[in-house]
């Protein structure tokens, strides 16, 4: 039998690599999506926690995973109205957030939640909707490099809006120095508090222009 030489063996290499880098994208079929909060269900957008440790739960499973360096690794993150066939996407990828904050303290570079709306838009940027009152939506999250597609998770349990229209902080990221280290009933109280502590001082400002 005649012996394989080495610029076989490199050609048949070559040739399992483009394969495997031409792998469909794998299921992650056991990470979960969840709320930011349950006790803070907005009208028009949806927060979520940011998946920590999706690209590791790939890492875990690819086969080659110089395929898709970190670096270069973003977020879409997919939205369904239940009932519906038609996906729409969030019009901006999000950066990965590290794993440890899973475990520890966030990164200030972290985002501290995952914003869903007011807007979402088609898949192919053609049309643009907003997140509704009273309305279910389904969500995933697709895990790409550059522009090829490598993960995907199952679709989420439902989620549903308030039915009346609710007040959006500015900034998703004020959270965390807002909400932070309290209870869910806490923030629902601290909320209330603040508009009605606004409501309190245009009151007083109408009152003292009407004196005047």
């Amino acid at each position: 039998m005649r012996p394989i030489s080495w610029r076989s063996l490199l050609n048949v290499l070559f040739l399992m690599r483009c394969v495997v880098s031409q792998q469909t994208a794998l299921l992650l079929d056991k990470f979960e999506i969840s709320l930011f909060s349950e006790d803070l269900i907005l009208s028009s957008v949806i927060w979520l926690m940011p998946p920590y440790c999706l690209y590791e739960a790939w890492i875990h499973q690819a086969v080659d995973v110089s395929v898709a360096p970190r670096s270069t690794s973003m977020i879409e993150v997919e939205v369904q109205i239940l009932g519906h066939n038609e996906t729409y996407v969030v019009p901006d990828r999000f950066a990965l957030p590290q794993c440890v904050s899973m475990f520890g303290e966030p990164s200030p570079l972290d985002l501290y939640v995952f914003q869903v709306g007011p807007d979402i838009s088609s898949q192919n940027a053609d049309q643009v909707i907003r997140i509704l009152p009273g309305t279910t939506y389904l969500i995933r999250f697709m895990l790409y490099n550059t522009d090829k597609q490598i993960a995907y998770t199952n679709w989420s349990q439902p989620f549903m809006t308030r039915v009346f229209w609710t007040y959006l902080p500015p900034n998703p990221r004020e959270m965390r120095f807002v909400f932070e280290g309290r209870s869910g009933g806490m923030v629902v109280i601290t909320v209330l508090l603040s508009i009605s502590m606004f409501m309190l001082l245009v009151g007083l400002a109408v009152t003292f222009a009407t004196h005047k």
